[in-house]
Protein backbone atom coordinates (compact mmCIF):
# COMPACT_ATOMS: atom_id res chain seq x y z
CA UNK A 1 0.00 0.00 0.00
CA UNK A 2 2.78 2.45 -0.69
CA UNK A 3 0.34 4.93 -1.87
CA UNK A 4 -1.59 4.97 1.16
CA UNK A 5 1.61 5.32 3.38
CA UNK A 6 2.74 8.07 1.16
CA UNK A 7 -0.26 10.06 1.68
CA UNK A 8 -0.34 9.77 5.37
CA UNK A 9 3.88 10.50 5.57
CA UNK A 10 3.32 13.93 4.17
CA UNK A 11 0.99 14.91 7.24
CA UNK A 12 2.90 17.57 8.89
CA UNK A 13 2.60 16.13 12.31
CA UNK A 14 1.72 12.34 12.64
CA UNK A 15 0.54 12.64 16.13
CA UNK A 16 -2.91 14.59 15.61
CA UNK A 17 -5.31 14.73 13.06
CA UNK A 18 -4.79 18.07 10.89
CA UNK A 19 -8.17 19.06 8.58
CA UNK A 20 -5.86 21.25 6.72
CA UNK A 21 -4.24 18.12 5.52
CA UNK A 22 -7.27 17.07 4.39
CA UNK A 23 -7.96 19.84 2.46
CA UNK A 24 -4.74 19.75 0.75
CA UNK A 25 -5.16 15.64 -0.23
CA UNK A 26 -8.34 16.52 -1.87
CA UNK A 27 -7.20 19.55 -3.78
CA UNK A 28 -4.67 17.59 -5.36
CA UNK A 29 -5.35 17.30 -8.79
CA UNK A 30 -2.84 14.57 -9.05
CA UNK A 31 -4.66 12.32 -6.24
CA UNK A 32 -7.56 10.86 -7.98
CA UNK A 33 -9.42 8.09 -5.42
CA UNK A 34 -10.05 8.88 -1.93
CA UNK A 35 -11.27 6.85 0.81
CA UNK A 36 -12.23 8.92 4.11
CA UNK A 37 -13.40 7.29 6.79
CA UNK A 38 -14.55 7.78 10.49
CA UNK A 39 -17.45 8.36 12.87
CA UNK A 40 -20.94 9.71 11.81
CA UNK A 41 -21.10 13.25 11.65
CA UNK A 42 -17.55 14.55 11.79
CA UNK A 43 -17.74 16.36 8.16
CA UNK A 44 -16.43 13.70 5.63
CA UNK A 45 -19.30 14.03 2.87
CA UNK A 46 -19.16 17.63 3.57
CA UNK A 47 -14.99 17.72 3.21
CA UNK A 48 -15.54 15.47 -0.20
CA UNK A 49 -18.66 17.97 -1.43
CA UNK A 50 -16.64 20.89 -1.48
CA UNK A 51 -12.58 20.58 -0.76
CA UNK A 52 -10.87 21.52 -4.16
CA UNK A 53 -14.46 21.52 -6.53
CA UNK A 54 -15.07 25.11 -6.41
CA UNK A 55 -17.22 25.03 -9.08
CA UNK A 56 -19.57 22.49 -8.18
CA UNK A 57 -19.24 19.58 -10.56
CA UNK A 58 -20.03 16.82 -7.78
CA UNK A 59 -22.19 13.68 -8.13
CA UNK A 60 -23.39 12.13 -5.29
CA UNK A 61 -24.00 8.76 -4.33
CA UNK A 62 -25.30 6.47 -1.25
CA UNK A 63 -25.16 3.10 -1.33
CA UNK A 64 -27.44 0.31 0.26
CA UNK A 65 -27.21 -3.44 -0.41
CA UNK A 66 -30.08 -2.66 -3.10
CA UNK A 67 -28.34 -0.48 -5.09
CA UNK A 68 -27.78 -2.13 -8.56
CA UNK A 69 -24.67 -1.46 -10.54
CA UNK A 70 -27.22 0.11 -13.62
CA UNK A 71 -27.67 2.99 -11.58
CA UNK A 72 -24.41 4.51 -11.49
CA UNK A 73 -23.95 3.53 -14.92
CA UNK A 74 -26.79 3.88 -16.46
CA UNK A 75 -29.47 2.95 -18.28
CA UNK A 76 -32.04 2.74 -21.05
CA UNK A 77 -35.26 4.87 -20.13
CA UNK A 78 -38.32 4.58 -22.63
CA UNK A 79 -38.88 7.67 -24.69
CA UNK A 80 -41.93 8.01 -27.01
CA UNK A 81 -41.86 4.59 -29.26
CA UNK A 82 -38.37 4.32 -28.52
CA UNK A 83 -35.68 3.64 -25.48
CA UNK A 84 -33.04 6.23 -24.80
CA UNK A 85 -29.41 5.63 -23.22
CA UNK A 86 -29.40 8.11 -20.01
CA UNK A 87 -25.50 8.23 -17.93
CA UNK A 88 -25.65 6.88 -14.76
CA UNK A 89 -23.55 9.41 -12.04
CA UNK A 90 -20.18 7.53 -12.71
CA UNK A 91 -20.31 7.40 -16.98
CA UNK A 92 -21.15 11.37 -16.59
CA UNK A 93 -18.71 12.52 -14.23
CA UNK A 94 -15.98 10.68 -16.62
CA UNK A 95 -16.98 11.89 -19.30
CA UNK A 96 -17.11 16.00 -17.69
CA UNK A 97 -13.78 14.98 -15.62
CA UNK A 98 -16.23 16.01 -12.73
CA UNK A 99 -15.99 14.40 -8.80
CA UNK A 100 -18.11 11.08 -7.65
CA UNK A 101 -18.93 11.06 -3.84
CA UNK A 102 -19.82 7.35 -3.05
CA UNK A 103 -21.23 7.60 0.49
CA UNK A 104 -21.25 4.46 2.38
CA UNK A 105 -19.50 2.89 -0.05
CA UNK A 106 -18.78 -0.64 1.86
CA UNK A 107 -22.34 -1.38 1.57
CA UNK A 108 -22.37 -2.05 -1.97
CA UNK A 109 -23.46 -4.93 -3.26
CA UNK A 110 -20.79 -7.13 -5.55
CA UNK A 111 -22.06 -5.75 -8.27
CA UNK A 112 -21.36 -2.36 -7.33
CA UNK A 113 -17.98 -3.06 -6.42
CA UNK A 114 -17.28 -5.06 -9.67
CA UNK A 115 -18.14 -1.60 -11.49
CA UNK A 116 -16.01 -0.05 -9.31
CA UNK A 117 -12.84 -1.73 -10.41
CA UNK A 118 -12.71 -0.09 -13.73
CA UNK A 119 -13.69 3.46 -12.58
CA UNK A 120 -10.76 3.54 -9.79
CA UNK A 121 -8.40 1.77 -11.87
CA UNK A 122 -5.37 4.54 -13.10
CA UNK A 123 -6.26 6.94 -15.50
CA UNK A 124 -3.54 5.06 -18.18
CA UNK A 125 -5.91 2.18 -17.70
CA UNK A 126 -9.55 3.48 -16.19
CA UNK A 127 -12.47 2.59 -18.70
CA UNK A 128 -16.15 1.89 -18.48
CA UNK A 129 -17.71 0.05 -21.29
CA UNK A 130 -21.63 0.66 -21.47
CA UNK A 131 -24.08 -1.86 -22.85
CA UNK A 132 -24.56 0.60 -26.20
CA UNK A 133 -20.72 -0.80 -26.33
CA UNK A 134 -19.26 2.33 -25.83
CA UNK A 135 -16.30 2.97 -23.95
CA UNK A 136 -15.97 6.09 -21.96
CA UNK A 137 -12.66 7.09 -20.38
CA UNK A 138 -12.04 9.50 -17.70
CA UNK A 139 -11.79 13.31 -18.71
CA UNK A 140 -8.77 15.04 -17.09
CA UNK A 141 -10.27 16.46 -13.77
CA UNK A 142 -12.39 12.73 -13.28
CA UNK A 143 -12.10 12.14 -8.81
CA UNK A 144 -14.01 9.54 -7.11
CA UNK A 145 -14.16 10.06 -3.28
CA UNK A 146 -15.26 7.40 -1.09
CA UNK A 147 -16.63 7.82 2.90
CA UNK A 148 -17.86 5.45 5.36
CA UNK A 149 -17.71 4.95 9.03
CA UNK A 150 -15.21 2.08 8.82
CA UNK A 151 -12.17 1.91 7.15
CA UNK A 152 -11.92 0.14 3.97
CA UNK A 153 -10.79 -3.55 5.10
CA UNK A 154 -13.99 -5.33 4.60
CA UNK A 155 -13.36 -4.62 1.13
CA UNK A 156 -11.68 -7.13 -1.40
CA UNK A 157 -7.40 -6.37 -1.12
CA UNK A 158 -7.79 -5.16 -5.24
CA UNK A 159 -9.97 -2.87 -4.48
CA UNK A 160 -8.48 -1.20 -1.39
CA UNK A 161 -5.12 -0.70 -3.76
CA UNK A 162 -6.81 1.17 -5.98
CA UNK A 163 -7.55 4.33 -3.68
CA UNK A 164 -4.25 6.82 -3.82
CA UNK A 165 -5.45 7.77 -0.16
CA UNK A 166 -6.71 6.28 2.89
CA UNK A 167 -7.06 8.96 6.00
CA UNK A 168 -9.22 8.94 8.60
CA UNK A 169 -11.35 11.75 9.67
CA UNK A 170 -10.75 11.87 13.79
CA UNK A 171 -12.50 15.04 14.58
CA UNK A 172 -15.18 17.41 13.54
CA UNK A 173 -14.41 19.95 11.55
CA UNK A 174 -13.31 23.22 13.60
CA UNK A 175 -15.77 25.41 11.10
CA UNK A 176 -18.40 23.13 12.78
CA UNK A 177 -17.48 22.96 16.19
CA UNK A 178 -17.00 27.07 16.15
CA UNK A 179 -21.13 26.97 15.63
CA UNK A 180 -21.63 25.53 19.45
CA UNK A 181 -21.25 26.97 22.57
CA UNK A 182 -18.17 26.10 24.63
CA UNK A 183 -20.33 23.47 26.80
CA UNK A 184 -21.28 22.22 23.86
CA UNK A 185 -17.87 22.09 22.04
CA UNK A 186 -16.05 20.35 24.39
CA UNK A 187 -18.99 17.32 24.44
CA UNK A 188 -18.85 17.26 20.99
CA UNK A 189 -15.23 16.40 20.50
CA UNK A 190 -15.52 13.84 23.72
CA UNK A 191 -18.35 11.73 22.32
CA UNK A 192 -18.00 11.50 18.63
CA UNK A 193 -14.53 9.64 19.96
CA UNK A 194 -16.91 7.09 21.90
CA UNK A 195 -17.84 3.97 20.61
CA UNK A 196 -20.60 3.74 17.85
CA UNK A 197 -23.38 2.68 19.98
CA UNK A 198 -22.80 5.66 22.59
CA UNK A 199 -21.15 8.16 20.63
CA UNK A 200 -23.04 11.45 19.60
CA UNK A 201 -22.49 12.73 16.25
CA UNK A 202 -21.78 16.14 15.22
CA UNK A 203 -25.15 16.79 13.73
CA UNK A 204 -26.91 15.97 17.01
CA UNK A 205 -24.33 18.58 18.56
CA UNK A 206 -25.36 21.39 16.21
CA UNK A 207 -29.41 20.57 16.08
CA UNK A 208 -29.06 20.79 20.29
CA UNK A 209 -27.29 23.74 20.21
CA UNK A 210 -30.31 25.49 17.67
CA UNK A 211 -33.42 23.98 19.88
CA UNK A 212 -31.54 24.77 23.49
CA UNK A 213 -32.85 28.46 22.89
CA UNK A 214 -36.47 27.49 22.36
CA UNK A 215 -36.68 24.50 24.24
CA UNK A 216 -34.17 25.25 27.15
CA UNK A 217 -31.17 22.64 27.12
CA UNK A 218 -32.82 19.77 28.83
CA UNK A 219 -35.31 19.44 26.34
CA UNK A 220 -32.82 19.88 23.80
CA UNK A 221 -31.10 16.79 24.44
CA UNK A 222 -34.00 14.94 25.13
CA UNK A 223 -35.65 16.29 22.04
CA UNK A 224 -32.44 15.02 19.75
CA UNK A 225 -31.41 12.13 21.57
CA UNK A 226 -34.49 10.71 23.18
CA UNK A 227 -35.42 10.68 26.73
CA UNK A 228 -32.99 8.63 28.65
CA UNK A 229 -30.09 9.35 26.55
CA UNK A 230 -30.86 12.48 26.32
CA UNK A 231 -31.20 12.79 30.07
CA UNK A 232 -27.76 11.18 30.74
CA UNK A 233 -26.60 13.85 28.66
CA UNK A 234 -28.04 16.81 30.00
CA UNK A 235 -26.87 15.41 33.62
CA UNK A 236 -23.47 14.89 32.27
CA UNK A 237 -23.44 18.78 31.08
CA UNK A 238 -24.94 19.99 34.09
CA UNK A 239 -22.70 18.40 36.76
CA UNK A 240 -18.96 18.72 34.90
CA UNK A 241 -17.45 21.37 33.48
CA UNK A 242 -14.59 19.68 32.94
CA UNK A 243 -14.52 16.13 31.51
CA UNK A 244 -17.95 14.50 30.62
CA UNK A 245 -18.98 11.17 31.89
CA UNK A 246 -20.57 10.40 29.05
Amino acid sequence: MARREKCEGDRPDNSRFDWGFVERILTLSVIRTVFLFGPPGVGKTYAAYHYGRPRGDVYAITLTPDTPAAELRGTWIPHGNEFVWHDGPFTAAMREGARVVVNEVTHGSDDVLALLYPVLESPQTALLTLPTRETVRPAPGFQVICTDNPPPLSLPPALQDRFDCVIEIEEPHPDALALLSEPLRRAALQTTKLEPERAVGLRKWLKIEELRGPLGLENACRAVLGRERGRLIYDALSLSQEELPL
